[in-house]
């Protein structure tokens, strides 16, 4: 726990010392993380299928490198053939868990910015984001929107503020107790 807290402490300094290089940053973070989610999103099915399958083949091969599954025989697994869909949910829930991380990141820099708008505003940037990229998706070759996936996207981006809100809040107790020279 301390190692975390001091990494807090560290981070929470710096953002009140270089406000304009922390935002800068968290920007430029945002922004190419975007740009990423979106070169995912513009690739045609059989690219973004294949990538998905080479995900699963690997996972399996890692958890049991006696399966001896490939590309090729994956889907003759018992198990294995809907494991994919998986695959590319757990993949939105990392891509947009992370934009909501560090959208969360950059408000954080705008000490005038009231507190809550700092959880709020990620998981609604992240909705937008989601939605606008099911929306392009339907333009891709072999690719369609979901709303399932929007959910998904949003779903993650809630649960990483939950973690962070609960991170924050421990961090406040803890400084505050430390603050106060009582044991901790």
């Amino acid at each position: 726990m301390q190692i975390i807290v001091n990494m807090m402490d560290a981070y929470r300094r710096y953002a009140r010392r270089h406000p304009v290089r922390f935002i800068s940053i968290n920007l430029i973070l945002v922004l190419v993380w975007i740009a990423v989610i979106m070169g995912f999103s513009s690739e045609d099915a059989d690219v973004s299928g294949d990538r998905s399958a080479r995900v699963l083949v690997g996972i399996v091969n890692v958890i049991d490198p006696d399966a001896n599954v490939t590309l090729e025989n994956y889907q003759s697994f018992p198990g294995l053939e809907n494991s994919e869909r998986i695959v590319r949910k757990l993949a939105h829930m990392t891509e947009y868990g992370l934009l909501a991380l560090l959208m969360f990141s950059f408000l954080y820099g705008f000490k005038d910015l009231p507190r809550k708008q700092n959880y709020i505003i990620p998981v609604a940037f992240v909705a937008l984001l989601g939605t606008i990229d099911e929306i392009h998706q339907t333009t891709v070759a072999g690719r369609y929107g979901s709303l399932f996936d929007v959910c998904v996207d949003t779903s993650a981006a809630f649960i990483v503020i939950c973690l962070v809100h609960h991170l924050v809040y421990r961090f406040r107790i803890y400084s505050a107790k430390k603050n106060r020279g009582q044991s901790v």
